[in-house]
């Protein structure tokens, strides 16, 4: 049955939706758990043992066109993009064996733990220095603007080598990429349009800066990136990658601590329960993460007919996985809509991914994010969320962040 013949539309963009979709995603999994949406032409995925069946599974689930748009863009816009060499099959993400194996080989020559560990000294300096900023001026801010989004810029400019002055642009070139995903009229379309066009550009002006002069940075360490039997990345394979690496590391990492913060400071005594025990911040990290997922879901797509929790899917079919939904599911998480900071399960929700596609920034993610909670905890123990208006999110299909957060502190 669709979610428009039980009574539920699935309106993933608008308001009422976006600010609590968690009641629809439990009606979901006990109603309908894999349903076809008609305004998106995709089938919708709630429960946690469907969503890992197709995580498992990429010789009948495919990766191929993860990312694409959910409508075809327009021509006048492809028109922009193409010259520079944009391109919807974004890798890492949306790619399967043996393409993903051969990338994600090299990937983890280039980018591995060592590379994280070697960064920790640095993002403390990092955080320390936005936190200065930010008890530099009145005991009040926008959280996000002010401090962890440009912190998550600064991690990435700092693992590409790039200077710290470029994160603006960046940022607004990835805001623009986000745009794809969303319903807009075409003036802004076609503004957006020429960001992203500028941002690949850009990103190959580098690869071909650091093919000639090899930094001590990530974009130098994949270039030299070398497995037996596979040759080394091109200039495209590159650019596509760093897009994505950006991309995700920006976007995932803010959403995360932002979406944490949020959870840690609405929820009464948890971030006093922080303080007394730091400990606890690792596993508060992972219930975030499962409780209120910064990816929301991910896109596969069916090479065969198949069943699926019950339902038959013809080949071609596309279908979002709804990480959001399967890591409150009641038969993995007990008391799935509660937050709870001390919850053992929490490691094993889906807010990373699983698999072949299981997120490669994931440890880098996780440090920036218990650093800077680290630090906050230390240096702005009274903080809390500023009376006023509720929070609300950003209409996005796939992540999922609050449009402002809100704060003050004890002078």
């Amino acid at each position: 049955m669709t979610p428009s013949q039980l009574g539920l539309e699935f309106t993933p963009l608008e308001p009422h939706f976006l600010n609590d979709p968690f009641p629809f995603y439990a009606r979901l999994r006990r109603e309908a758990p894999v349903t076809f949406a008609p305004a998106f032409h995709f089938w919708v995925v709630s429960r946690y043992a469907d969503v890992m069946t197709a995580l498992k599974d990429a010789r009948h689930f495919s990766s191929r066109d993860t990312l694409r748009p959910p409508v075809a863009l327009p021509r006048e816009v492809m028109a922009i993009l193409e010259p520079a060499g944009y391109r919807a099959d974004y890798p890492l993400l949306g790619d399967d064996p043996p393409a993903h194996t051969r990338l994600r080989a090299l990937v983890g020559k280039a980018f591995n733990q060592a590379r994280v560990n070697a960064l920790e000294p640095r993002l403390r300096q990092l955080v320390g220095a936005h936190l200065d900023t930010l008890r530099d001026g009145e005991p009040r801010a926008e959280l996000i603007s002010q401090l962890i989004s440009p912190l998550a810029m600064a991690v990435m400019t700092e693992l590409l080598g790039l200077p710290t002055s470029s994160g603006k642009r960046i940022k607004q070139w990835c805001d623009d990429e986000k745009l794809f995903f969303v319903p807009i009229p075409l003036d802004q379309h076609l503004r957006a349009a020429r960001g992203v066009a500028d941002f690949r550009r850009y990103l190959r002006e580098l690869v071909e800066d650091r093919r000639k002069s090899p930094r001590d940075d990530l974009i130098s360490s994949l270039l030299q990136a070398r497995t037996e039997g596979d040759r080394p990345l091109d200039t495209e394979e590159l650019v596509a990658l760093t897009c994505v690496l950006v991309f995700a590391g920006h976007e995932t990492s803010t959403n995360l601590l932002a979406t944490a913060l949020h959870h840690l400071l609405r929820h009464p005594g948890v971030w006093g329960e922080l303080r007394k025990d730091t400990y606890l911040v690792r596993n508060a990290i992972e219930e975030s993460l499962r409780y209120d997922s910064p990816v929301v879901g991910m896109m596969r797509t069916t090479t065969e007919p198949l069943q699926l929790g019950g339902t038959s899917l013809p080949e071609g079919a596309r279908l979002f996985l709804l990480f959001a939904s399967a890591n409150r599911d009641e038969s993995v998480f007990e008391q799935g809509e509660r937050f709870n900071i001390h919850r053992a399960s929490a490691v094993r929700h889906l807010g990373f991914g699983h698999g072949l596609h299981y997120c490669v920034g994931a440890s880098l993610g996780r440090l920036e994010a218990q650093l800077t909670l680290e630090a906050l905890l230390e240096r702005l123990p009274g903080l809390r969320l500023a009376p006023g208006e509720p929070v609300t999110y950003l209409p996005n299909l796939v992540h999922r962040v609050p449009r402002q957060l809100l704060v003050e502190w004890d002078a």
